[in-house]
């Protein structure tokens, strides 16, 4: 499912190496079915490096957050901002009754609101995934200028 051309990273990915590819200029055919070997394994190596990175990055991120709350006197006003936030929504999700054939609109609303802090705090999460993803693509592309060097 991860790694079919249908799915969005797959295309995102394969943009990226198409994008590098006109910046190394590189001229070479490269047929259709090579192309995708590579964008497939680009995703497996995306993979095997930003899901670890992913868990380690929240986990750490959680355990900070709650140290500084639990810990600091004055917090700074973007940690007083998440945390009126929070305290803002919790009621909101206490009030939710879920039953079996649908679910509160109140559902939404705690999504709309949490949906700031939840961009801000996974924005260096998405900076990462994206140097990542130019590294291994520019590396990918300096290989096969020189496989297609020694070729020649």
């Amino acid at each position: 499912m991860l790694y079919t051309p249908n799915n969005l990273l797959y295309k995102y990915i394969r943009y990226r190496f198409r994008r590098i590819q006109i910046q190394y200029n590189i001229v070479y055919d490269i047929a259709p079915e090579d192309e995708d070997e590579i964008c497939r394994n680009l995703l497996k190596q995306r993979a095997k490096i930003l899901i670890p990175a992913g868990i380690l990055y929240f986990l750490l991120f959680g355990i900070i957050f709650a140290w500084l709350v639990g810990t600091s006197e004055e917090l700074n006003p973007l940690m007083q901002w998440e945390l009126r936030v929070i305290d803002y929504v919790i009621p909101i999700l206490n009030t939710v009754e879920i039953t079996w054939y649908a679910y509160s609109l109140d559902l939404l609303r705690a999504a709309v609101i949490l949906m700031p802090l939840a961009i801000i705090n996974a924005s260096p999460y998405i900076i990462i995934s994206y140097i990542v993803d130019t590294i291994l693509i520019r590396c990918e592309v300096k290989a096969l200028i020189k496989t297609y060097s020694m070729n020649e």
